[in-house]
């Protein structure tokens, strides 16, 4: 398997993919990444329902992840 450098491709079309669709993605690709989870404050992320919200793509891809529901009680 070859890793395919990480600027090679714009990350960016991963936007709105769930978390499995990207992780699939990513393997098919062999690209090394990073998953970052972020969630409104009081809030815990439901692992079920994360989407990638960002994509970093500087040493190594980092996809941040959140869930569509940031409403602050």
């Amino acid at each position: 398997m070859r890793n395919k450098s990480v600027k090679s491709v714009d990350w960016v079309l991963l936007v709105g993919y769930s978390r499995e669709e990207a992780e699939e993605v990513l393997k098919e690709e062999a690209v090394d990444y990073e998953m970052i989870v972020t969630c409104p404050p009081r809030k815990a992320a439901d692992p079920d329902d994360l989407r990638v919200i960002a994509v970093q793509s500087n040493d190594k891809l980092r996809l941040i992840l959140g869930t569509p529901d940031w409403s602050v009680s």
